[in-house]
């Protein structure tokens, strides 16, 4: 088959794309990115996002990150897989015991949006991440949504004066990888 019968229909120029092309995009449907900022009212509600809102499902696990610095929210079955690898390590190490009995604590199943797409954040979990803190970002974070208290400019100057290094590391990686898979 010629690279022009390789386009789709009615589309004139546009390719059809390869296999390999259809899996990455299917890896990466439910990849949650963006970001927004929101206002939590007086009772402690969010907005979820509508772009975000229909990852999560009806029904959705609001919890700690794992590193305990901002709230997520998950799929129920995001969660699941989540506390599921937990659990296989726990034997592991004993620290993961106490880590678990944390992250069950402050994790909160079978949340809703209401109507008017908001959800109630759980006292106990907001009152451990934001404090009192209302201004939040809401960010994709691959898995999960990630709500954290808004960063101010200091934040973003860290990470650009910090920039050149990543990126350095990045190629440097790269590099590595191309070496191996090139049989150096």
């Amino acid at each position: 088959m010629s690279s022009e019968d390789k386009r789709t229909p009615g589309a004139g120029a546009a390719p059809l794309l390869s296999e390999e092309d259809r899996l990455l995009l299917a890896k990466y449907e439910h990849h949650l990115t963006g970001s927004t900022r929101h206002s939590l009212d007086s009772k402690g509600r969010m907005v979820v996002p509508s772009e975000f809102r229909d990852s999560l499902g009806p029904a959705f696990c609001i919890a700690p990150s794992t590193d305990f610095k901002s709230i997520a929210l998950y799929s129920a079955i995001g969660w699941v897989r989540l506390r599921e690898s937990y659990e296989r390590l726990r034997s592991r190490h004993s620290s993961l015991v106490r880590f678990l009995e944390r992250f069950d604590a402050y994790s909160y199943r079978g949340q809703e949006c209401d109507a008017q797409g908001r959800v109630l954040l759980p006292l106990k979990l907001r009152q451990l991440v934001l404090g009192e803190e209302k201004d939040v970002e809401i960010s994709g974070a691959g898995d999960h949504i990630r709500v954290a208290a808004r960063r101010d400019s200091a934040d973003m100057e860290t990470f650009l004066a910090e920039l050149p290094d990543i990126l350095q590391d990045i190629d440097h990686i790269q590099d590595e990888a191309d070496r191996r898979g090139s049989g150096e």
